[in-house]
């Protein structure tokens, strides 16, 4: 059995297709030098898909740390996020980001996330006339 922290396969993007659809149907946050795409999945929980271009971060030590710092920071946060697939992307410099000034700004994503989400679920939905 898996804790609440794991990070299986089932809240992770796979697909190439999976990509494309966050990007191309999601809302974006950004907040230089990372960027955010995320969009309701229909499943059951909130899912997370890395787009670290070796164009933005050219060392590769660099892309590992900031991808793992990404999962880490998801996995203990995902009990808490609501059900929508979550695509984080680079911008030049985010190589030169401290992993606290990440984790930082992870935690302004999350919370960004999550008050949208909110807000969007609870909008009163359009009047209809009755017959």
């Amino acid at each position: 059995m898996l804790g609440p922290a794991s990070f299986p396969p089932s809240v992770r993007l796979h697909k190439p297709a999976e990509f494309k659809l966050v990007f191309a149907e999601g809302r974006k946050l950004r907040r230089a030098p990372l960027g955010l795409s995320y969009r309701p999945n229909g499943t059951p929980q909130a899912r997370l898909g890395l787009a670290i271009a070796k164009k933005a971060v050219a060392a590769s030590h660099d892309r590992n740390r900031i991808k793992r710092l990404i999962r880490e920071d998801f996995r203990h946060n995902r009990a808490r996020l609501p059900a929508v697939d979550l695509v984080f992307f680079a911008q030049p410099g985010l190589a030169e980001l401290s992993n606290a000034a990440m984790r930082s700004l992870l935690a302004d994503f999350w919370t960004q996330v999550i008050e949208r989400c909110a807000r969007s679920s609870s909008a009163p939905s359009a009047p209809t006339s009755a017959p």
